[in-house]
């Protein structure tokens, strides 16, 4: 869960819908489509579905998600909200993106 502290106090109501707008709704790494598009995902593999398609996979009794995005710091700093510094993601690639830095703190505070 995110400090909402930590965020400018325009966050949620400008800068957030902002940039959502800016990338054409769609995450900046891997393109699936903000709350348009429906995630199912096997061994490792994800695939995009059609909201229209939702029925026939859950019939075979598979899963989906809906994607919301989320907008990731490329620096890491909540307190940079520079547009330059901002990126529309979705939440496997925002996790993926933050990994090596979340990594890099975990041993640094355990020094």
């Amino acid at each position: 869960m995110r400090n909402k502290e930590r965020y400018h106090k325009d966050w949620n109501d400008i800068i957030r819908p902002e940039i959502l707008k800016r990338d054409g709704y769609v995450c900046t790494k891997c393109g699936v489509r903000h709350k348009k598009s429906y995630v199912f995902e096997k061994s490792g593999n994800r695939f995009e579905i059609p909201e229209s398609e939702i029925k026939e996979w859950k019939s075979y009794g598979d899963k989906a998600y809906k994607v919301y995005l989320q907008i990731a710091h490329l620096d890491h700093d909540p307190n940079n909200n520079d547009y330059k510094n901002l990126a529309s993601m979705c939440v496997k690639c925002h996790l993926t993106n933050d990994r090596d830095y979340k990594r890099l703190r975990r041993i640094v505070k355990l020094k």
